[in-house]
């Protein structure tokens, strides 16, 4: 993958407010919709990957433990491909896309619970209907070694500690937030399947804590009777989701957007330029490169629209001062302005 077909710094910001704001924009139905759609693909990931862990003998899985964490990891990531490239509102990505829309000040704190709050309750529905629809009903998991493995991991994600689930919440929901940063970032197919990819495979193999993936797992293992209850699934969801929106708010959005609109206190480093190091040389090469394509297809069909134009601008003139900020051309969602 060229750096051309990246975007980053600014830009990259640019890219993730615009989404915040269309996503604080959509009505409460819609919202609901595209939450249980998502809930529907991580029920979809999380049937795949239970069909290669769990069909690892149980000797077998005694013996290599890793081994059914590879057979999670490979297939269930793929969820995050049907939400972001298909459809779908997933809670976790969105506490730290519509935190970085708060932070410039386009979308409102009312908008962004609102938003957190739908969209959970459709990701519970499609995950809970998901499992049981087509994971209890159809038997799938009825014989063993799947029955075991299925009751093991929702007894497992139910008896740790609340700050235990907490801090294993935080870096799952970094991971997730950072692959769909870099899917964003991406520009091409390939680029963006690779980059929603391998970030959701780090917090799967190393055993952190999702939250929506849990209304799945131990949903399905309450179904195939795991030894937990409902009440101890809330606990565990109490502790994940409170440690997910940490990771994808404070720690991604926060750090997304602070590192592009640094203030130093020191006062001999008042002029220090704004925005990643790299990021000036790829979006100038980026810009470069649409409008020489823009020309090329206006010359030819003068009505062509840039796709790029569907998304908000940014005040490039080719220096660092303080005046470079992100310049959206779209109005803020339940602020007021005068």
């Amino acid at each position: 993958m060229s750096s051309v077909d990246m975007l980053s710094g600014l830009l990259l910001e640019d890219a993730l407010v615009h989404n915040a704001v269309h996503k604080a924009q959509n009505t409460p139905d819609k919202t609901f919709f595209l939450g249980v759609l998502a809930g529907f693909w991580v029920g979809i990931g999380g049937l795949t990957g239970l069909s290669v862990a769990g069909g690892i003998p149980y000797e077998v899985r005694q013996e290599w433990p890793v081994l059914p964490k590879f057979g999670l990891a490979f297939f269930f990531p793929f969820a995050l491909h049907f939400i972001v490239l298909f459809g779908g509102e997933l809670f976790t990505g969105n506490s730290m896309i519509l935190v970085i829309g708060w932070l410039n000040r386009k979308v409102s704190w009312k908008r962004v619970l609102l938003n957190w709050s739908i969209v959970y309750l459709g990701n519970f529905v499609g995950c809970v209907l998901t499992a049981y629809l087509f994971g209890y009903l159809t038997d799938i998991f009825a014989h063993e070694p799947y029955t075991q493995y299925v009751q093991y991991l929702a007894e497992v994600k139910t008896h740790y500690g609340w700050g235990v689930l907490f801090l294993r919440a935080i870096p799952a929901n970094v991971c997730v937030c950072l692959g769909v940063v870099l899917g964003l970032a991406s520009r091409d197919a390939a680029g963006k399947i690779t980059a929603l990819w391998f970030p959701p495979v780090l917090f799967v193999l190393c055993a952190f804590e999702h939250s929506v993936a849990n209304m799945f797992f131990v949903n399905i293992g309450l179904m195939y009777g795991a030894h937990s209850s409902a009440g101890r699934m809330f606990y565990n969801q109490s502790a994940v989701a409170l440690g997910n929106i940490v990771g994808g708010a404070l720690v991604m959005g926060c750090i997304e957007h602070v590192m592009n609109h640094w203030k130093s206190p020191l006062p001999w480093h008042k002029d220090h330029p704004r925005g990643t190091l790299a990021a000036p040389d790829i979006e100038s090469t980026r810009r470069a490169k649409d409008r020489h394509i823009d020309s090329n297809f206006a010359s030819v069909n003068p009505s062509f629209l840039n796709p790029a134009s569907i998304l908000p601008t940014i005040n490039m003139n080719g220096s660092h001062d303080k005046d470079k900020h992100l310049m959206l051309s779209v109005p803020p969602v339940g602020i007021r302005t005068p």
